[in-house]
């Protein structure tokens, strides 16, 4: 290749001039099926001839790193071609990489285009010798270049392992393992040395060993640092980073953004993040495995968290007294350390201490500043999503105190507790005693804070201020909701409707006191100049109508009060907002009934609307406008669940939100796909039927799957299983209607293919066997057709070991067969036996039907048992002695139907017995056990037996005992049949029939 050429055509993609960009790049692509054209422009990067500008080095340089991404290995299911990497040139490219990071890694651009390079290659290729290189590198110290080059290195090797060994027992990283005993002894005392200079180049490396620890101890400790004097001398130089005072001219720089991206600045972050995610991960925190049992874990309480402590103490002195600066993310890690000690033995040691943390810590992050005040006149919108917007996860200080009080309140509570009230006490106190300065103010901000914290525990019996909380909220909190405040300090006026608004479970004893909250609450809505007031506003209403009070006041007003929510979800994007409209539908259905459609139509279009901007910013996620987008959706969802009582207009919603969900399907939108299957699945809870519409949309879902939709089976799952219950089993479907073959298309292209998840291939199965039992007799014509397809499924899928019976199970298959059986015993038993499979069939039948024991289980099972003794030709195809396991496998079920009613009846019921258990925390001492049932979510995890109990199926109506009955006393008409299935019954099983037979014809 000739040097000046390609020097030109490198050149020639930095040029302004689109043509002539697009001709290089051609021109590039020619030079890149060249072996050997990789490796040479790394010895363009180190060449000192001034003929190659920097700017054509950084050009090769990204054209390096895009090569060594792209083109290093050969992806699965793709040919190799020119443009892929050989053996040989990869080894070339290995021996000169490192010589040319250490030539060229003060230009920063090149620098990260050779690590990303790196860090591909070791993602792909074990490199045999690295560490001894790494550790060379390392041990020259007379050559900076040499050491700094050591550690980038380092950095993007433990980056690349940190993750290795995690799914072993042992939990033992081997790489990392080799990393810490080689080469750890070496980055301590470059460590020390580094703390001790001054500088860029010292600041900068030191981040590298930093991060370098951090990814050692990502997600196993290595044996190197379970010994206390290792591990010491670490935690030694990350309290040696973060005490080492800052350099002036940092400290000078007054914008927070490029002080906080000072290399200096960012090692002590992650100096504080290393030590709460040993703590966490590894010390006894809430992410340490066994923590019984977990003798590190202990040695670390015990040992090491003290002398962390002693020194977070100095540092919070300092912090308080504005001797020294920490970034917000510094504080957070910091303050997240000491939350997560408040759950292990160490406790005490946060006790003692905890008067100063919670007045020069708790207080300090939560009180305004002059800076959130400007950014409040400034930015509202910005002020919003920093202070009220709970979604957005964020790694600050005030977050992370809010989660340090929480944690107090939810498992510390009555040591804490008056200490907490009666600083929020003090704060209130002088606030109404000193209405007219701002310092006050900004500190009843931090007050606030900490009682909408503390809210959800101020009722209970323990409490200080339990029956008093009405007189709090009239006298500390009422206040600041008056014209008068919110004029002057509007900031704190919605902080103020933010704190009632998190009261949920508070309900008021004072008419008088709820009147005038209520009011004030009212007066703020109303404030068309402050959008923060307005929507916290709205915010403490959405709390307020749960009492019955403001509810008969809010009633009337709801239509208009929706609207004006609907007009400012238009012009602002808040989740806040979608919430209370959510709250708002759900409370005042019967007064929004006349207003349903219309308000379906506008936020059908709203949602339309700001799905259309998502999509035209060409890939780039807007969370804010994809969580209000998912909120409108929410409230859809409970507008159409409202109308149950008005299945007319769930009718009219279906038309109105058509387009919508259409929307959705055909742009791919898979960001809302739960949602808007939510939709449906509600559309056709109210509806109980498939309306044209439903069809319509159903069909286009179908079509999705000849683009995207394979990817996404699962999320379209539960519309399937309600088409299938609530369409398929109309007389008037058979297999003849496209709906029916485009779904059982689908999931046997699901079924076909090899790289299928488990899971879909379940659900596949599970589609199947519902459509079979919905289409009943309907189906049997499809059946010979059917059976060799999914038998030939089941025995590809028998032969890669599928059904392992986690993932996917033999009743899969088991249970399709049942509903074969049950429709045409005939037909289903023919097939089985050509294949020669009816032993293995009853062999599964048997191992598995303790497994499938819900209700729908052994009702599936006796239909299928009963069907084949019922038919004489049936019964007739198989050996004797498995009719006579065909007829235990029945009389097993029925015995066990009675008990599968119950539990499932219970399960039913288990979520409000769960609810009523929340409520009563008093045990029979009279201790408050609150703390116990804290963490209990209302929307429990429920497994599979639960599941299954809640899922509707197209046999839910049959009476299984009457099934029975019916087809026993007519097989006993037949005396020779009736003697040979039934005549050997032991006593116990005879009297079970007797008895049920008595009881069902009883009930008649």
């Amino acid at each position: 290749m000739d040097r000046q050429t390609l020097l030109n055509a490198l050149s020639g993609t930095l040029d302004p001039n689109q043509q002539t960009r697009k001709q290089c790049e051609e021109q590039l692509k020619t030079y890149e099926q060249q072996q050997g054209f990789t490796s040479y422009l790394l010895d363009l990067l180190v060449e000192s001839d001034a003929t190659a500008s920097v700017g054509v080095k950084v050009a090769a340089a990204i054209f390096f790193k895009n090569r060594v991404v792209n083109y290093w290995v050969v992806p699965e299911n793709k040919q190799q071609t020119a443009f892929h990497l050989l053996q040989g040139e990869k080894s070339a490219i290995k021996e000169k990489l490192i010589t040319t990071l250490f030539e060229t890694y003060k230009n920063h651009q090149i620098r990260l285009q050779l690590s990303t390079a790196l860090n591909t290659i070791l993602s792909h290729d074990k490199w045999d010798g690295l560490t001894e290189i790494i550790s060379k590198l390392l041990g020259d110290e007379s050559n900076i270049d040499h050491v700094y080059t050591g550690l980038l290195c380092l950095y993007q090797y433990t980056k690349n392992y940190r993750w290795d060994g995690f799914e072993l027992e042992t939990f033992v990283n081997p790489v990392l393992e080799e990393v810490t005993q080689k080469l750890f002894p070496q980055l301590e005392n470059l460590a020390n040395k580094l703390i001790a200079s001054d500088g860029t180049t010292a600041d900068e490396m030191l981040y590298l060993i930093i991060k370098i620890f951090k990814f050692t101890t990502y997600s196993s400790l290595p044996s190197y640092l379970h010994d206390p004097n290792h591990l010491g001398q670490w935690c030694q130089i990350h309290i040696l980073i973060i005490d080492k005072p800052l350099p002036k001219d940092l400290l000078d720089e007054d914008h927070v953004e490029t002080r906080n991206n000072n290399a200096r600045i960012k090692t002590i972050k992650w100096c504080f993040a290393n030590m709460n995610r040993l703590l966490n991960r590894h010390g006894g925190g809430y992410l340490t495995r066994s923590k019984q049992n977990n003798q590190f874990a202990q040695v670390f309480i015990t040992n090491f968290v003290p002398e962390i402590l002693n020194a977070y103490w100095k540092i919070i002195e300092r912090w308080s007294t504005k001797t020294v600066w920490l970034s917000e993310i510094s504080l957070y890690h910091m303050i997240s350390f000491l939350e997560q000690v408040i759950e292990t033995p160490a406790w005490s040691l946060i006790h003692e201490k905890l008067d100063a943390i919670a007045r020069h810590v708790v207080l300090p992050t939560l009180v305004a500043t002059p800076e959130t005040v400007e950014l409040y006149e400034d930015d509202a919108d910005e002020y919003i999503r920093r202070f009220f917007d709970v979604n957005r996860e964020q790694s600050t200080s005030d977050v992370a105190t809010i989660n340090f009080i929480y944690r107090l309140s939810n498992k510390k509570f009555k040591e804490t507790i008056g200490l907490l009230c009666q600083l929020v006490n003090e704060i209130f106190t002088d606030r109404v005693n000193n209405r007219g300065s701002v310092e006050s103010a900004m500190k009843a901000e931090g007050g606030l804070r900490i009682l909408s914290t503390i809210s959800y525990k101020l009722d209970s019996k323990f409490s200080p201020v339990a029956g008093q909380v009405d007189s709090l909220l009239h006298t500390f909190v009422y206040p600041e909701l008056l014209q008068e405040q919110s004029s002057k300090t509007p900031w704190l006026t919605a902080r103020a409707c933010d704190t009632i608004a998190m009261f949920h479970n508070h309900q008021y004893t004072d008419t008088q006191v709820l009147q005038d909250i209520f009011q004030g609450v009212v007066a703020c809505f109303s404030n068309d100049g402050q959008f923060p007031i307005q929507l916290t506003a709205a915010d403490a209403l959405s709390t307020l109508v749960n009492e019955d009070l403001v509810a008969q006041h809010v009633a009337d007003q709801a239509p208009q009060l929706m609207g004006i929510l609907l007009e400012k979800s238009k012009q602002y994007e808040s989740d806040i907002l979608t919430n209370v409209m959510d709250t708002f539908v759900e409370k005042f259905a019967s007064n929004l009934e006349p207003y349903a459609v219309e308000l379906g139509k506008k936020l059908s279009e709203q949602f339309i609307k700001i799905a259309s901007e998502i999509l035209e910013s060409n890939g780039g996620a807007d969370e804010d406008k994809e969580i209000q987008a998912c909120g409108i959706l929410n409230t859809l969802t409970t507008l159409v669940i409202s109308m149950s009582n008005a299945p007319n207009v769930a009718l009219q919603l279906e038309s109105v939100l058509k387009d919508l969900i259409k929307f959705i399907f055909e742009n791919a939108m898979v960001v809302f796909l739960t949602e808007v299957i939510e939709i449906l699945e509600s559309l056709l809870f109210v509806r109980s039927e498939v309306s044209p519409t439903i069809w319509e949309i159903f069909q286009v879902a179908i079509e999705s799957f000849e683009t995207y939709a394979y990817e996404y089976f699962d999320s379209f799952q539960p519309f399937f299983e309600t088409i299938i219950n609530k369409g398929f089993t109309k007389p008037d479907v058979t297999m003849n209607n496209p709906n029916v073959q485009s779904l059982i298309q689908v999931c046997f292209n699901v079924l076909k293919d090899e790289e299928t998840d488990p899971v879909f291939v379940h659900l596949a199965f599970e589609d199947i066997e519902l459509t079979i039992l919905a289409l009943n007799q309907r189906f049997v014509s499809f059946l010979p057709q059917f059976l060799p397809e999914i038998f030939d499924i089941f025995t590809r899928l028998e032969s890669q070991d599928a059904f392992d019976g986690h993932m996917l199970h033999h009743l899969s298959i088991l249970k399709i067969l049942f509903g074969c059986l049950y429709i045409d015993p005939v037909t289903t038993i023919q097939f089985v036996t050509s294949k020669g499979f009816v032993i293995d069939f009853y062999k599964l039948w048997i191992k598995h039907s303790s497994d499938f024991q819900s209700v729908y289980g052994c009702k599936l099972q006796i239909l299928a048992s009963m069907s084949i003794i019922n038919n004489d030709n049936a019964v007739g195809l198989i050996p004797e002695d498995l009719a006579g396991e065909t007829v235990d496998l029945l009389l097993a079920n029925i015995a066990t139907l009675p008990n599968a009613i119950k539990a499932k009846n219970a399960i039913m019921i288990n979520e409000t017995s769960q609810k009523m258990q929340q409520k009563d925390t008093t045990d029979a001492n009279g201790n408050d056990n609150e703390d116990e049932f804290a963490d209990l979510d209302d929307e429990y995890d429920i497994d599979e037996a639960e599941l299954e109990a809640m899922k509707e199926t197209p046999i839910d109506k049959i009476n299984a005992f009457e099934f029975f009955v019916q087809n026993f006393l007519a097989i006993q008409q037949q005396q020779n049949k009736n003697e040979v299935l039934f005549g050997g019954l032991d006593a116990s099983k005879k009297e079970m029939i007797e008895e049920l037979v008595k009881v069902t014809q009883s009930t008649r």
